[in-house]
């Protein structure tokens, strides 16, 4: 081991040079580098060319030849007996990853259009009309003047109160009866005489230019049903009762009318029984 100088001594050793390293550089390595690419590249080119598969055909059967990569495809002419047309040649034939990706694009854009149209397009709204409130209530039609209606506007029409009122005989006076009736249990008996037809009579109150029916049942010999200054009818049933309808139609200021019913000089007893006059309208007696 060398002994270090004394400080005091002067040091007459030659300087020392820096040593410079120097390292070749490599000047081909980009280009090695663009080689490997480019062989790496060529390497999966999609435009690899498919094995053969081993034949297998079997009497008259065809097989399709593997498309030539990067060029045209062209279909062979159909066999005999094939009445196919052959694919136009200059088509490019797609893989089967395309045609899956060429059909789901298909579906997706049929979806997307039938959504579209769906919003476009109003949906249809039932035209069914509500029902009626159960509250309202049909206002009533009145009838025309000059027709019937159904309602009776005289009083005590079938004699059940067993009273004459409002009904009043002239000559000798009428009775109530319970048999023969029609309908019920009571009905009206005149006796007539050689100078009395036993009228009973009721008078009602009705509207002025308004035409009314009248009717009634009756039994006995010339029985007659009718108004006063007006139409009347008459029947000839001694052994039952015999219906009899009569109209008429009251004046302009015609207020009230009286009804009627008798028999005939000496022809004996008489019957009638519900006797009714109907108004249009409705309703009761009186004048409307």
């Amino acid at each position: 081991m060398p002994t270090p100088p004394a400080s005091d001594s002067p040091d007459d050793r030659p300087a020392l040079e820096p040593i410079r390293v120097l390292r070749p550089r490599r000047t081909d390595a980009l280009a090695q580098l663009l080689d490997e690419i480019r062989q790496d590249k060529d390497y999966r080119s999609p435009e690899t060319m498919a094995a053969p598969v081993p034949d297998t055909r079997t009497g008259g059967e065809t097989e399709e030849l593997p498309p030539v990569p990067g060029g045209n495809t062209e279909e062979l002419p159909a066999p005999d007996g094939d009445a196919s047309p052959p694919r136009p040649a200059g088509r490019p034939r797609l893989g089967p990853g395309q045609r899956r990706a060429a059909a789901v694009i298909a579906v997706v854009a049929a979806a997307v259009v039938g959504f579209g149209c769906s919003l476009l397009i109003p949906s249809r709204t039932d035209a069914t009309p509500a029902a009626p409130s159960a509250s309202a209530s049909a206002a009533p039609t009145p009838a025309a003047p000059g027709t019937g209606g159904a309602a009776d506007v005289l009083a005590d029409p079938g004699f059940e109160s067993g009273s004459l009122s409002p009904w009043s005989c002239t000559g000798n006076p009428g009775s109530i009866v319970s048999a023969p009736v029609h309908a019920g249990s009571k009905a009206l008996q005149g006796t007539v005489s050689s100078s009395d037809t036993a009228q009973c009579n009721q008078t009602i109150a009705v509207r002025p230019n308004t035409t009314y029916s009248l009717s009634g049942w009756v039994r006995g010999s010339n029985v007659y049903l009718g108004v006063n200054g007006g139409a009347s009818t008459w029947t000839t049933s001694p052994s039952g009762y015999s219906p009899l309808t009569v109209s008429f139609t009251t004046g302009a200021s015609q207020t009230s009318a009286t009804i009627y019913v008798h028999g005939w000089y000496a022809q004996g007893r008489y019957y009638a029984d519900d006797i009714t006059l109907d108004r249009p309208g409705g309703g009761g007696g009186g004048a409307q």
